[in-house]
């Protein structure tokens, strides 16, 4: 649900016409999101150390972030410049 309403901050930034920097803001707010629940997980019992796999699942994920960031953005930013009555 966090993840929604990040992006949707995102979109909000397009349509206001903010910096494009809110993108990768917005990746790293998703990332952040998204990530903090599985490395809470890993210092509980039983303790499971940080594996390649993981490195693999971390770097998809913030290239996906990223793309979904700037998708959300674009759309803003073109709802912004869409032709009103």
């Amino acid at each position: 649900m966090l993840e929604l309403l990040i992006l949707a901050a995102v979109a909000v930034a397009g349509y206001a016409g903010a910096s494009s920097w809110s993108m990768p803001a917005g990746a790293v707010a998703l990332t952040i999101a998204s990530w903090w629940r599985k490395v809470r997980l890993l210092r509980q019992y039983p303790q499971v150390p940080f594996s390649s796999k993981m490195t693999t699942y971390l770097v998809v994920s913030i290239v996906i972030n990223v793309v979904f960031s700037a998708a959300s953005y674009i759309v803003g930013h073109a709802l912004r410049r869409w032709p009103g009555d």
